[in-house]
């Protein structure tokens, strides 16, 4: 865990990357140390540190070279809005928040999921940009169907239930088929 948490401004790409330097800079900015502001700013992108370091257990890989995949596929997929967009679901009862919470928790377990087939492509000493590459070849008919529906649901005005739950089985579509 500490070593992704260290490592995290080296391992966000995109809009994760973006969202983390603006926290970081607007902390710094009213005088919060460097060291305190760079954790506070983590907070949210850290959070999949655990899945990580589970990934790393089961496929004897180092941490770091499983956060490097996970962190990019966030990017490449576009996880991270998926997940924005889940937490802005209402929440005005019990059956909404259990709603949400499930659909959120199938979303860290897809992605998960993905890392750890990611990962497995092409050899040890690939990079995340080239194990990813590997994975696509592999995938391409699926994925392409998969990139269509995320962004025809990414680019929706309203998000709901119904929607991102379209999503997360095309998430899981992408589990099943891999290979």
């Amino acid at each position: 865990m500490a070593q992704v948490w260290d490592s995290l401004a080296n391992l966000l790409r995109g809009a994760d990357l973006e969202w983390y330097q603006g926290i970081l800079d607007e902390l710094t900015g009213v005088g919060v140390p460097e060291e305190l502001a760079r954790r506070v700013a983590g907070f949210s992108s850290v959070f999949p540190a655990l899945d990580i370091v589970a990934i790393a257990a089961r496929t004897d890989k180092e941490p770091l070279q499983v956060a490097e995949v996970y962190y990019d596929l966030a990017d490449r997929l576009r996880i991270t809005q998926l997940l924005d967009r889940i937490i802005e679901l209402p929440r005005a009862d019990r059956w909404q928040s259990m709603a949400r919470a499930a659909i959120r928790e199938d979303l860290f377990a897809a992605h998960a999921g993905l890392t750890q087939d990611v990962l497995s492509a092409g050899n040890g000493t690939t990079s995340p940009e080239q194990r990813f590459k590997a994975w696509e070849e592999k995938n391409a008919a699926i994925l392409g169907r998969a990139r269509t529906t995320l962004e025809e649901i990414q680019s929706s005005d309203a998000f709901d239930l119904a929607n991102l739950s379209v999503a997360m089985r095309t998430m899981r579509t992408l589990l099943r088929t891999h290979s």
